[in-house]
Order: C-alpha cells, then structure tokens, then sequence
C-alpha cells in the first residue's frame, strides 16, 4: 500500500503542473475556419451582411470591411482583437486599424467593422489588407477574477468580474488575406428592371402607347441607366435614367403609333439584369429570390423568400415600421412598388393554383403561429387582390392546425415553418403558401425537413406558366399587343388658339369666333362648347384620332350693345369683345319728370332743354 501511494503522487503533481501552466498562458487558438472577413455594404448583425458588389473602389470612398469569429468563449469569458492592415500596390503601409472586444458571459460570437477612407493621395492598383483575429483573453487571470467573486459579494456586496488579458504579440491568431483595387469603374449589374406594363393592350389604329417599368438601383452609389425599347426587334425609343443609391423609379417611355396587327413589344438595359420575379424592396435589402412550388401528397406547398405579405406594406427585418404604417402603405392610393409587387405576384400564385388544382374557389387562412402582424396585413392585401383581379378569393381568418377542413389555401408568414401537423390537410388537396420575412435565413432545407414527415415535397420547380398566369411580368421575352380599328376610347382634348375677329362691332353684325382642339388621348368622340356671357352659343360632338388637330370656327350674332365674355369651359382660355347700338337706333332716353315751374325758372328750362338736343345730336354723329 505505501508503495502504490508514493507513485501516485507523482502523477498528481504532473496533473497540477499541467493545470498550472496552462491557466497561465493563453487560451486555445482560434480556428481559421471560424473567421471570417468580407467587404460589405451593410451590417446588420453577426453573420449577417450584404456582400459589397465589387472590391474596386474609386478615391474618396470607404471600405466597410466586416469581421466576425465564432467558438470564442472560454471560462464564461472572452476577448478578442480584430486589427487590420493596409498596403498599398508598391508595398507601404497606408492603413491599419484595431477593434477590440470583451466578452463577460456564454456570447460564443462576436463581430466588428471596420471603415477605412480612400485617400486622394491612394495611387490606383492592386491593394493588399491582412485581416486578424487575435485570441488574448488571459484565461488565468480571468479565471482568478471568478474565483474572489464569491467572497467579494459576501463582504463588500460588489460584483464586477474582470477580463484578463495578453499583449497581441503573445497572442494566437487567425488571419485572412483580401484584395482590392482603386481606380474609376462601373457597376456590373447595378440596376434592377422589372415589372414591364403597357397603358393599353390594345389600340386603335394611330394611337401611340406609353411602356411603364420599374427599375431600382441595387447598390448605394448614385448612377445612370439607359431602357430601350424595340417593337419587333426593331429600337422605337429610349430613355436614361439617373438614380440615387438605392433609388427605385417607375419610368414611362413612349410608343409611336403601330400598324394593325400583332406585335412584340420588349425593353432591354445596359448594366441591369430584366428580374421575373417582382422583388420587395426595403433599402437596403432586395428580396428577389425564386417562387418554388412542389406537391405534398394531393396538394402542393408554394415556397417565398420573398417577403411579400409583410413587404407589402414595407415591413423588413431592418425596420421597424409599425403594423399601423404598414396598413397605410396598403391602403394609400398613390403607387408602391412593394404593394404592387406583392399584388402581382401572389395574384399570379393563386391564379396558377386555382387551374392546376382544379379550384372552384380559393378559401384563405393564415395558420396559427405565423408573424403576428400578418393577422392584419393579409386580409388587406387580400381585398386589393380580389378588387383588382376579381379573383374568388375570401378570409377565413386565422386558423390551427386542425381547423382547415373548409380552407383552400392557408398561409404561413415566418421562418420557422413546421408543417408535419398538416397531413390531413395536404391528403384533402390543400394548398399552402410559406412566406418567409427573414432575408438572412433560408428556411426551404427546413421545409423540406419538415415535409419529409407528410410524404416529401415532389417536383419542386418554378413554373414558367407563374409569369403569366394573370399578369404578364415577362419583360424579356416581350408583351403581345394588337392594333385594331374597330375599338373606340376616351379621347383627351387640349384647346389653344381661341380668337375674336373683331374687339369692337355693332349689334346685330355677326363676329367670328375660332379656335383649335387637339386630342392626345386615343381615338374617340367628344362633345366641344364655347359659352358666351355664360350662355352657350357652340356645342357640337366631333371625333379627332390621337394626336388630330381641328380648327374650328363659327358666327355669333350680338343683338344688343354692351361687352361679351367668350369662355371654353374647363380652360383658361378667354376673349372679351364690344357692342355698339345699330346707327339710328337710339337707346331709349330716360322721360324726365316734369317738375312745377318755380318762380324764375323758365330760362332755367329752356337752357336744360337745349343742351338735352346738344347731346343727342353728338351722340348720333359719334355712332356715326
């Protein structure tokens, strides 16, 4: 027995030593895999970011560099330094800077960004940053500072751990190695087009139409476009755009009049991509990803990444608009992009599963468990698509599980998506539309998983027939329109030119009033009238063809002195002539009342009665 414990305690002792040593010098080193650095745009959270679109910068600019290292946490404590450093194509030092991090708790992650400004006096060329991760948490002391907290809160009542740590240059590290350029480029790909809508379909002959689209700048940095539009391969018409960073514009471009017939109308962009699928848009996300739709059993699953139920209304994962703004954005008249989008989309939806499901009708449930914001926006959204669309689409409200029997369609707004409970009604031919809100996290894989249990979601694909379905958001294969001479439109009239022959004429004398109408709106009759003193002296129904003008011109006979206003109503177009009484024709001269003669009045009177005759007769020769 005594020997056995004499060769013990040399192990003990080992053991401790180890212990001690290793509480005394730094902690693990991290993983290279675990780091990661990357030129962004945006920062939104750890692991999440928008990529920056190119590593070129032009002078005046900043880099925004994210870096992030997960697997950090040792002892309940952490501490990390992110250093970058800058060289420029010949190999100086032009840039460096030092984030630092302490970590007091189980956080296993953590992330910082870096903004380094392009200098003017940068040369232009290939530059070089090193990206570090330095692991100096002193795991020794900071486990000592944890060990004296038991009896500090006992006799002072404080409790303030601290974070022991190393200078860098005893410290583990992980490094990554990035390149960049500086000079003058352009952004490939910087605009986004999309969402391509004709004012007519269809036309009478002579008639020009207006292409609408939507087309939104992808990146933050101001740039220009330029849309052409060519009618059977053949260019009619352009437009460039200037755009802010992350602008979005709806732009309208003209048409000239087409032959009768059928034509292809299509729009092509330098330095865009033509999207199909209608994004949402909440700077500075863009959620543009495929509509994926698949069977499960006798149904099918319909997958959006898209946002469109919250994004309607403007709802994202990066702000915080309230349900309240929201449903004012979907209830305002004016144009949204995202409302418009998220109406063409899903209309498009239910109009390809309404056919291919064989549905009579299209009964909607928002299913239990989804975005609680959802319960007020969809039934929005929902009326707009049944006014515009007169789809057979009806709310049934927020629904669990095992209350769908009489529902179509039910609707999951989230990114947690668990739909094994939903066998029966997948088995009775249900239809259900996964709308996912988060832009950072794909929940499809998990969707898939969760399917799995219910039979697998078969056939997954993105149907052509989706793009057309109900509107046409094939913008780069070309919109079909027809020229025909048998449809008649509301035209639109301008008036200009209103004119009066004479300013001064004598009753009875006719003038001559005239003046032109153009119409620039389609093909059509119209009903025109001149008022005179408010009166009307001209009213005839004309038809005049889109861009027709008609010079129109007619007598107006006064029958008694005085001034006329001539007036087109609804412009503001005016003339103003005079009358004069017909030479012979007096008018009528008051009778004055004969007053008792008063004593010494008779020269009076004979002097009043004379001038009387004096001014009658000027009166006759002036007229004359």
């Amino acid at each position: 027995m005594v020997l056995q414990l004499e060769r013990r305690i040399p192990v003990k002792l080992v053991a401790i030593a180890v212990i001690l040593i290793l509480c005394s010098f730094p902690s693990f080193a991290f993983s290279q895999s675990d780091f990661k650095a990357a030129f962004v745009t945006y920062v939104y959270g750890y692991d999440r970011y928008i990529p920056r679109w190119c590593n070129i910068y032009e002078h005046g600019d900043k880099i925004q560099l994210y870096t992030g290292i997960r697997d950090i946490n040792r002892g309940r404590a952490a501490a990390v330094d992110f250093v970058v450093v800058v060289k420029d194509p010949k190999g100086y030092v032009v840039g460096g800077s030092v984030i630092q991090k302490r970590i007091i708790g189980y956080q296993d992650e953590t992330y910082g960004v870096f903004s380094i400004d392009v200098k003017e006096d940068w040369i232009e060329g290939k530059y070089q940053l090193d990206a570090y991760a330095f692991d100096v948490l002193n795991f020794s002391s900071t486990y000592s500072s944890y060990s004296k907290l038991y009896n500090k809160i006992l006799y002072s009542g404080s409790y303030s751990p601290s974070i022991g740590t190393i200078s860098r240059e005893n410290a583990p590290y992980v490094k990554k190695q990035l390149t960049f350029y500086v000079g003058h480029y352009t952004i490939p790909n910087q605009f986004m087009v999309f969402d391509a809508r004709l004012e007519a379909v269809q036309l009478p002959e002579g008639a020009s139409n207006t292409l609408k689209v939507t087309v939104a700048n992808k990146v933050n940095k101001k740039g220009s476009v330029t849309l052409t539009v060519l009618v059977d391969g053949r260019e009619v018409g352009n437009k460039t755009v200037e755009m802010s960073g992350y602008e979005v514009k709806e732009v309208g471009i003209k048409i000239p009049p087409l032959s009768i017939g059928s034509h292809t109308i299509q729009i092509k962009a330098g330095n865009a991509i033509l999207s199909r699928t209608l994004p949402i848009i909440t700077e500075p996300l863009i959620y543009d990803k495929p509509v994926l739709i698949g069977d499960v059993m006798n149904g099918s699953v319909v997958y959006s990444a898209n946002n469109y139920v919250l994004g309607s209304g403007g709802i994202s994962e990066t702000n915080n608009l309230s349900v309240e703004n929201a449903l004012s954005n979907l209830k305002s008249s004016k144009y949204s992009v995202n409302k418009e989008d998220a109406e063409k989309m899903l209309t498009n939806i239910f109009a390809y599963l309404y056919k291919h499901y064989e549905k009579t009708s299209l009964r909607v449930a928002l299913v239990r468990g989804s975005d609680s914001r959802a319960e007020k926006l969809l039934p929005e959204l929902l009326d707009i698509i049944k006014r515009d669309s007169r789809a057979p689409v009806t709310y049934a409200g927020m629904r669990g599980y095992d209350e769908l029997s009489d529902v179509d369609v039910a609707v999951y707004v989230g990114s947690n998506p668990e739909v094994s409970g939903l066998e029966y009604f997948f088995k009775s031919g249900g239809l259900l539309i996964v709308d996912n809100p988060s832009y950072w996290k794909d929940c499809k894989s998990e969707l898939e998983n969760s399917l799995a249990a219910v039979g697998g979601w078969r056939d997954v694909k993105t149907p052509e027939e989706l793009f057309y379905s109900f509107y046409d958001l094939r913008i780069d294969r070309g919109i079909q329109i027809s020229i025909t001479t048998e449809i008649t439109l509301p035209p639109k009239l301008t008036y200009s030119g209103l004119s009066v022959n004479k300013f001064i004429t004598t009753a009875g004398e006719p003038v001559e009033i005239s003046f032109n109408v153009r119409n620039l709106g389609k093909t059509g009759k119209e009903t025109v009238k001149v008022l005179v003193n408010g009166e009307t002296a001209y009213k005839e129904e004309i038809i005049l063809k889109t861009g027709e003008t008609k010079s129109i011109s007619f007598q107006y006979i006064p029958d008694k002195e005085g001034s006329y206003k001539v007036e087109i109503p609804g412009t503001n177009l005016v003339k103003v002539f005079f009358v004069k009484a017909k030479a012979g024709h007096l008018a009528p001269t008051p009778t004055p009342t004969p007053e008792k003669p008063s004593r010494g009045g008779g020269v009076f009177v004979a002097g009043s009665a004379a001038m009387l005759a004096a001014l009658i007769i000027a009166r006759m020769l002036l007229r004359e």
